[in-house]
């Protein structure tokens, strides 16, 4: 016969293992929001350092930075700001919307040589944007096939340049016949005879056109495709843009040379460089070392995307 003592301690067993039993229930049935959502473009990130670990920094080694660079460390990322429209090879999205091309492996290095990883912001709607809100404070730097200008250079802080490009000009070849008269400058005859030129807002070339041609109507257009066919139609007689741009769309588009005159201006530079914001004085001089160091990946990088030759 079962003593009452072993009887009530068989209950108690019993109770212990069916809250044990309840407890485990209860855990596997909470929901796992507790599991952080990796973010597309840190995923990029890491694929592309290729799980190399990051440095961890002490206080100590923070304070004996400069304020400015110890800012990035502790934060631990290199704000990055992009124009919000693909410029294919310079940054595009594939169709998993990650970031690729030169300026955005540019960007990543940058950011892994700095010891952060790179995040990018890619809200501007013009490349003047996208310099405002680098002066604004909103990203510590800006690499996104940015012109020098010397109204951008008022608002925020430049590299040395990693490419240059020269000024091009498109050219609606039957309208420039009627104007040229003897001279056969087409520059010339368009400064002396053009009324009205092409460009696309919010970029550098409209500062460019204005200095090359002052006493013209300037025309903005919102795109390449558009600003190609107001030259193609006779909306405009010329337009002035990236040398880039213009020879990739001439080579993938040949007989274009029947009707378009494809002009590069030898002595009119567009200079690209990282724009940095203007309180961060020691990292645009460091992003300078970067460069000197660097150039020969800076090239490979430029290369590889046939960018340069």
């Amino acid at each position: 016969m079962i003593s009452r003592c072993s009887l009530v301690s068989c209950r108690l067993l019993i109770l212990v293992v069916l809250a044990v039993i309840a407890s485990s229930c209860a855990y596997s049935s909470s929901p796992a929001h507790e599991t952080p959502v990796v973010e597309k473009d840190n995923a990029a990130q890491a694929a592309v350092t290729k799980s190399v670990d990051l440095p961890a920094y002490t206080d100590e080694q923070l304070a004996s930075y400069s304020d400015e660079i110890s800012d990035i460390l502790r934060r631990g990322e290199l704000r990055v700001a992009v124009y919000r429209e693909d410029r294919y090879p310079f940054f595009y999205a594939d169709d998993q919307g990650l970031l690729h091309g030169s300026d955005i492996e540019l960007a990543r290095d940058i950011a892994l040589k700095l010891g952060v990883k790179a995040t990018f912001l890619r809200t501007a709607k013009s490349f003047n944007e996208v310099v405002e809100q680098v002066a604004a404070g909103e990203a510590d730097i800006a690499i996104s096939k940015l012109s020098v200008t010397l109204e951008r250079a008022k608002k925020v802080l430049f590299s040395e340049p990693y490419l240059t490009l020269r000024q091009t000009l498109l050219i609606n070849r039957l309208q420039l016949a009627s104007l040229e008269q003897g001279n056969r400058d087409p520059l010339n005859v368009i400064q002396t005879y053009g009324d009205r030129i092409g460009v696309i807002g919010g970029t550098s070339y409209a500062s460019f056109a204005r200095e090359l041609f002052p006493d013209q109507q300037q025309v903005n257009f919102s795109s390449t495709a558009s600003l190609i066919e107001a030259v193609q139609n006779g909306e405009v007689l010329a337009a002035v843009y990236d040398e880039f741009e213009l020879m990739s769309y001439q080579k993938k588009h040949p007989s274009s040379s029947l009707h378009l005159q494809y002009l590069r201006l030898e002595n009119h530079m567009d200079s690209i460089a990282v724009a940095v914001a203007p309180q961060r004085r020691h990292l645009q001089a460091w992003i300078n070392t970067y460069m000197q160091l660097q150039q020969d990946y800076v090239k490979r990088l430029l290369t590889d995307y046939e960018i340069i030759n």
